[in-house]
């Protein structure tokens, strides 16, 4: 599934490029791409304090959902963007989370179980 969709990945990019491009025009979608580039970066800028680590710590997927959306809104498109975006969203996680295939979910709910025993 998931090889799949970054063989498709480029294909969707520009057609929703094309279509966002022909509904906004050329220029606003370029900018609200560069935007959305701008702000990936700002959530990978990594200045961390200790409070910060704490955080990190009891919460790590917090963190790097936060990392994955910032890198997705680093890549131009606008389908990345939308993925980013959900990914920012608490409450849309759970989405995001069903693409997963089920062997690597299988090994995170094996890691937890191991950690909490």
């Amino acid at each position: 599934m998931s090889l799949k969709f970054l063989l498709i990945l480029p294909i969707l990019e520009i057609i929703t490029f094309i279509l966002f491009g022909d509904f906004f025009g050329f220029f606003p979608a370029l900018f609200m791409i560069l935007i959305t580039g701008f702000f990936g970066l700002f959530l990978l800028k990594s200045n961390i304090n200790i409070d910060e680590v704490k955080e990190i710590a009891s919460q790590p997927e917090k963190w790097m959902y936060k990392k994955l959306a910032g890198v997705l809104l680093i890549i131009p498109g606008f389908v990345t963007d939308i993925l980013g975006l959900i990914l920012l969203i608490k409450s849309f996680r759970m989405i995001v989370w069903d693409f997963f295939p089920d062997d690597l979910k299988n090994k995170v709910y094996s890691k937890e179980k191991k950690n909490s025993e």
